[in-house]
């Protein structure tokens, strides 16, 4: 894969915000840290997202600072990475009590460790997981989203009966997938029920779970059919409202043709909606740490990324305090 240097690739990046009308300021004459209003932030990040995944380039978007989201833009052939610092109010003019009470959200909100790993089949989730992590002893638990929704008293009960209608709907027998797809509220529903399970693991049991998919897949309509394009489903944004928080998110991505020689289970098309729309779904409810990992680069280089990722998400404020 092409090497693209990273200070160049930034410096691009602020010249698409200029010729996009995007107003930004660069503060203390270092262009690796800028202010922009709140109300058009998205706007650089659609920009920056939309050129990272052209270029296929890993990135990790922070937000575990007050007014402060710092962008780790990472190397294609090393480790090294750009951080990059983008106020969304004056660094002078920061209310210290709202930062105050800021910060001890985002604490609380670290201290339940259940991460959510998407990415469309054939993208390589289990194969980075069981590699950075032993993930098959403590303190990690994997759980699969599809084998928990599928294994629920709800499931079990009523996919007999859907199926059934859906055979005599569509004429043929419908995959799970299928199915699913289609009865996606009895999917989230029997997600949302088994949460507390994860909860009393993550806070009473000290594990640290990696879950393989999430509810983001079942905001995406017709993504198991490939005669129907993917889309967001009308309702998606109340549906969001009801689906747990988390406060790490791992988006595993390639390209197209890398990813249908492993699994041939999508089109190109929709795999390239599953990243645009979840970016999407990120932008209206943000974690608050979300890392994008392309997997067509060196798979030891994608589990360094995600390792190092992985440190400063299981370290507290007060351990990064001691150690600095």
């Amino acid at each position: 894969m092409k090497h693209i240097n990273i200070e160049s690739f930034y410096s691009s990046i602020l010249e698409d915000l200029k010729s996009k009308s995007i107003e930004f300021e660069i503060l203390e004459n270092n262009q690796d840290k800028i202010f922009i209003k709140e109300e058009i932030v998205n706007l650089l990040l659609k920009t920056f997202f939309k050129k990272c995944t052209k270029s296929h380039l890993s990135f990790t978007i922070l937000r575990d600072e007050y007014k402060l989201l710092k962008i780790d833009l990472f190397d294609t052939l090393s480790n090294d990475k750009k951080r990059i610092f983008i106020y969304t109010c004056e660094p002078s003019l920061i209310n210290t009590k709202e930062e105050s009470e800021y910060l001890k959200v985002i604490e609380k909100s670290k201290k339940q460790k259940i991460f959510p790993v998407i990415g469309p089949d054939g993208v390589g989730k289990t194969t980075l997981l069981t590699n950075s992590f032993n993930i098959k002893e403590k303190p990690y638990l994997y759980k699969r989203f599809k084998k928990i929704v599928r294994r629920s008293f709800i499931y079990n009960i009523l996919y007999p009966i859907n199926r059934i209608i859906l055979k005599r709907k569509l004429g043929v027998k419908p995959l799970k997938d299928q199915h699913d797809d289609i009865h996606y509220l009895m999917i989230i529903t029997a997600g949302i029920l088994y949460y507390p399970y994860l909860i009393f693991n993550s806070n009473f049991r000290k594990r640290v779970i990696f879950i393989d998919r999430f509810f983001n897949d079942y905001l995406l309509e017709n993504i198991s059919f490939l005669d129907k394009k993917t889309k967001l489903r009308e309702n998606w944004k109340t549906l969001l409202k009801f689906i747990p928080h988390s406060y790490w998110i791992i988006h595993l991505d390639a390209k197209a043709k890398i990813i249908l020689n492993r699994k041939d289970e999508l089109t190109s098309r929709d795999i390239k909606k599953y990243r645009k729309l979840n970016f999407k779904i990120y932008l209206e409810k943000p974690s608050v740490i979300y890392t994008y990992i392309n997997t067509g680069n060196d798979l030891e280089l994608c589990k360094d990324i995600l390792s190092n990722v992985a440190k400063e998400v299981m370290t507290s404020k007060k351990e990064e305090l001691c150690q600095n």
